[in-house]
């Protein structure tokens, strides 16, 4: 049972004693002062259905998540997953059984909707990929703070704005204002966030992270989730010292992450996830920080997952299977060749 199951059953259980109690003091009321037998009847069960209602008020999401787990996981979603996300193939069965089922949560309970554009299964799972990624090490996590994500079918600016006048060089934008909790993504932005793989940028993800960031009240870089507050001071020295290092060209980050602390974090979080072995090479103070802070360590899966692949009767991924690393290359022409 994993830490989202165990939520639930505390939830029903909470909900229970909880309906239970409003049942006693619901009939208390409602007897005082009754004589006759089937009126002290028809006020228990007064009581009781006002205890159902409520109950049944107070599940009704673990109640739908439960319906949902039943359902069999598309077979068009798994080809996604298997075909365009390197990170899911590296994780273990009983992780990809907890991936895929937040998938299927995510999808049933966020809306994602083409503004003048089509979305497919592809779109769909790569939105909801790009979601639980950043908050895989967090289990049971619950994305409140979004309950939409609009699809453009090009960049877009700072108001929202598709066109050919002016700058539109926005990829994505976690909205605000009358947009709070919704987020906009450049469809053809997300797609390449996937299928290039090792490249160190995926909007998806960058995305979601600010909004990992934000969870806090403020977008500023310094995710309280996964930062205890001894943490703080030393995460923000090492994020000027990488700012500066930028700045004097002795960095590959992506000098976007110069924008500003809150920018730096989303930029960082990119490589983490889509290059995390040359992260972890170059950059091993801020690779071991950013483990920390989302409490994963991707390149480790790696490793474990072309182990894996060379045991034999393993079961899991062949030579001609996509390379765990996420190169994009076959993993016969890529790590393989390397060991």
């Amino acid at each position: 049972m994993n830490a989202r199951h165990r939520q639930e059953r505390l939830t029903r259980r909470l909900s229970l004693f909880l309906s239970s109690i409003v049942f006693l003091l619901l009939l208390m009321m409602l007897l005082i002062g009754s004589h006759e037998t089937s009126e002290i009847v028809l006020r228990m069960v007064v009581a009781f259905l006002v205890a159902i209602v409520l109950y049944r008020f107070l599940t009704r999401k673990d109640r739908r998540r439960a319906a949902l787990r039943k359902q069999p996981f598309p077979t068009s979603w798994e080809h996604v997953l298997q075909r365009e996300v390197p990170f899911f193939r590296t994780l273990e069965e009983s992780e990809q059984n907890r991936f895929r089922e937040e998938v299927q949560i995510f999808l049933h309970e966020k809306r994602i909707t083409g503004i003048k554009t089509s979305v497919d299964d592809t779109v769909r799972v790569l939105v909801a990929t790009s979601a639980i990624i950043p908050i895989f090490g967090f289990p049971g996590w619950e994305w409140d703070q979004i309950r939409e994500v609009l699809i453009y079918p090009t960049t877009f600016n700072e108001q929202y704005e598709m066109g050919s006048v002016g700058n539109h060089d926005v990829l994505g934008m976690v909205g605000r204002g009358a947009m709070n909790r919704m987020m906009i993504l450049s469809k053809p932005e997300l797609l390449q966030g996937f299928r290039l793989g090792q490249d160190r940028h995926n909007v998806g993800i960058h995305e979601f992270t600010h909004l990992l960031d934000k969870s806090d009240g403020a977008v500023d870089g310094v995710p309280s989730i996964g930062l205890p507050p001894s943490a703080v001071t030393p995460w923000l020295k090492l994020i000027h010292q990488e700012m500066e290092n930028i700045r004097t060209g002795h960095s590959d980050i992506d000098p976007y992450g110069l924008k500003n602390e809150g920018e730096f974090f989303a930029v960082v979080s990119e490589y983490f996830f889509e290059n995390p072995e040359k992260m972890k090479r170059k950059h091993p103070e801020l690779y071991a920080m950013l483990e920390r802070v989302f409490h994963q360590d991707p390149q480790a899966r790696i490793k474990n997952a072309l182990v894996s692949m060379v045991k034999p009767n393993a079961g899991r991924l062949g030579r001609h299977a996509p390379c765990p690393c996420g190169s994009g290359k076959k993993y016969k022409h890529c790590c393989l060749v390397n060991e």
